[in-house]
């Protein structure tokens, strides 16, 4: 599976987070290579309400065996049954 690290900036109004702001995402994408998923990549976030997407890091795990954080892991096993997960930090950046 793939896993894409970096940030994005809130297009969108939302109740938890300020529009405007920009966050660090970690996104799991069950279809490989990343160069043939950045047009798919890009059209989620934006669905979603993100945009001024900046890919950090990229790379390629096996199985779930290294997630340790509850929050990765929930979307990890999301991605195998839909595809693509998403997780925002909370935290804007600054």
């Amino acid at each position: 599976m793939l896993i894409i690290n970096g940030t994005a900036e809130l297009m969108n109004d939302s109740e938890e987070l300020t529009k405007g702001t920009r966050h660090e995402f970690n996104m799991f994408s069950l279809h490989m290579p990343f160069e043939d998923q950045v047009k798919q990549i890009e059209n989620y976030l934006v669905k979603r309400g993100w945009d001024n997407i900046e890919v950090l890091t990229n790379g390629v795990i096996e199985d779930s065996e290294g997630i340790s954080h509850s929050v990765l892991l929930q979307a990890y096993e999301k991605a195998k049954s839909e595809g693509f997960a998403v997780t925002i930090n909370n935290l804007a950046l600054t």
